[in-house]
């Protein structure tokens, strides 16, 4: 069985919670690990994160041995392994030391039954045209689920993902903080309007849905009801767990420093103008905000 449904991203914008939220509906099926990274290994960009192309006629040697040590990365896999129970033993054994195929995938969903399918993995979004192609020839009625969140909170939380945030590092690693917010891997991510155009260039726009982080924040039961509906499952008031209001993978709250704040609202206001223009709503105060910061207001 292929997946029904892919939760495309972004990254650091509510994936987590909407994993879990979507793993605990009885119509629904996700695998117990989130971020399968399928299609982004199988397609990886052109560019590697450090603008390096990839060395000609190596893409495929190189694609299966970074998929298979990436699943096999010693503290990870050791450590699912390890703690796992015995219901999902079989299946991690098969993630982890399976083939690397279409059949490979397509056997990670066999313990849906008769429930919709689905995987999320947020590195989805960045996927390139040619690969998204792709992966609408494998699936091409799945519905996405695409969540966003304001790009400048978005790569400030993957900033301090990657780097951290001590005391020592938000008083003397400027440069880290702004290297980290101009490099490739950061600005894909944020890059909302590009990775929108280019999944509904393949996919119909009524196969795609987009929400946003606030509502995660604000009103996540009525965001959870909209996203059951958009996949035309049971989407009443008892289909909603108790812990949609929890929050899940939160991250650290350190403020943006205000010159870091600047910085980035640099970067993402011509982003931030066309979300505004094409959504309103909660990108267009997220606009509003980018500009108070800029003037200081």
């Amino acid at each position: 069985m292929l997946p029904s449904f892919l939760g495309i991203g972004a990254q650091r914008s509510g994936t987590t919670w909407l994993h879990a939220m979507l793993s605990s509906h009885p119509g629904l099926w996700l695998p117990h690990r989130k971020e399968l990274h399928y299609f982004d290994q199988k397609y990886p960009a052109k560019r590697t994160q450090s603008g390096h192309r990839p060395r000609p006629g190596r893409g495929l040697i190189v694609r299966r041995i970074a998929g298979r040590a990436r699943r096999l990365r010693a503290p990870d896999a050791l450590r699912r392994l390890a703690t796992t129970s015995w219901r999902n033993l079989s299946w991690d054994l098969r993630y982890f030391f399976g083939g690397w195929n279409d059949d490979w995938y397509e056997s990670l969903f066999e313990g849906a039954g008769n429930r919709m399918a689905g995987e999320i993995t947020p590195a989805y979004s960045c996927l390139e045209s040619q690969a998204i192609a792709c992966v609408k020839k494998l699936l091409p009625d799945a519905k996405l689920i695409l969540l966003l969140r304001d790009p400048i909170e978005r790569a400030w939380s993957h900033a301090k993902m990657e780097i951290g945030t001590s005391a020592a590092r938000l008083q003397g690693g400027d440069a880290e903080f702004i290297a980290h917010f101009s490099g490739s891997a950061s600005r894909q991510r944020g890059d909302y309007v590009g990775m929108i155009d280019r999944w509904t260039r393949y996919y119909d726009p009524d196969q795609l849905f987009i929400g946003f982080y606030d509502d995660i924040q604000r009103n996540p039961v009525d965001l959870l009801e909209r996203i059951f509906s958009f996949l035309r499952v049971d989407a009443s008031p008892a289909s909603i767990p108790d812990s949609a209001r929890m929050s899940v993978n939160a991250g650290s709250r350190e403020p943006i420093p205000l010159h870091l704040h600047r910085h980035l609202a640099r970067i993402y206001a011509p982003e931030l103008a066309q979300l505004a223009a094409r959504f309103g709503g909660y990108p267009a105060y997220w606009f509003q905000r980018c500009n108070s910061v800029l003037s200081g207001a």
